[in-house]
């Protein structure tokens, strides 16, 4: 069974509304639950952006988030967003989610069993000592540390055809801040351009156009650029750069 809550979506999931909020459809078949997704991802364009619609679930294999952009579903962790999202079909996530979790916690007989045994007295002075030196050895890796702490992860570029492909033409569009003089827009085009602008602004330092590549930063897809560091991809709807979000304008 698949317990469901939608937020800021109709009972029927057709539609979407921000005013609508958090509704508790309670348990669902999985036939069911597939018929309700496959409804939700056809949501009008329009509406997924202003309402920013979405979907809770709850099933054996967890809690999970279900967002939808171009006609396609997107299966957050519920517990972690920021985790790359997977790209389902609503049978695919029917039977994703409702597979058993595979690590069960060990029964009450099977930690004790297990437990470390207590060590004897003449290991205290042996563990005085490891301590000591630990701690010398901890001083020189704190000053090694402080050397490297602020290098920014690397971009992993995207190398495979297919996922290139596919991933271009998700981010291809133009995003926003918002809709009024001063909102920022990021403009992404599929000969590898993207413009940076502002909404208003008439002089050349509102304005920057640059080059851009496919890659993962932090196992999340991204843009890199040549000059304008990273745009990270948070769904197709959804860009962040420089802890700005863009929502999906065209």
């Amino acid at each position: 069974m698949f317990t469901v809550t939608t937020v800021n979506l109709t009972s029927d999931t057709t539609g979407a509304d921000s005013s609508i909020g958090a509704a508790e459809l309670g348990p669902l078949s999985a036939a069911e639950f597939t018929a309700l997704l496959g409804r939700f991802q056809q949501l009008e364009a329009r509406q997924n952006h202003d309402a920013d619609p979405h979907i809770l679930v709850t099933a054996s294999a967890g809690r999970f988030l279900i967002r939808t952009g171009q006609g396609k579903l997107l299966l957050y962790n519920a517990r972690d967003t920021t985790e790359p999202y997977s790209e389902l079909s609503a049978s695919e996530i029917a039977v994703q989610l409702d597979r058993p979790l595979t690590a069960p916690l060990p029964t009450a007989t099977e930690s004790v069993a297990t437990a470390p045994k207590p060590a004897p007295h003449y290991a205290i002075a042996f563990a005085i000592l490891v301590a000591g030196l630990g701690l010398n050895a901890y001083t020189l890796y704190s000053v090694f540390y402080m050397e490297s702490v602020n290098i920014a992860p690397a971009v992993v570029l995207l190398t495979d055809p297919a996922e290139l492909a596919a991933r271009g033409r998700d981010a291809v569009g133009s995003y926003a801040t918002g809709g009024l003089p001063g909102d920022r827009v990021i403009s992404v085009t599929a000969d590898g351009k993207i413009r940076f602008f502002e909404l208003g602004g008439k002089d050349d330092m509102t304005h920057n156009t640059d080059t851009f590549k496919l890659g993962r930063h932090n196992k999340k897809f991204c843009l890199l650029t040549a000059d304008s560091g990273v745009v990270q991809i948070v769904n197709p709807d959804t860009l962040l750069y420089y802890r700005d979000t863009y929502r999906r304008t065209k």
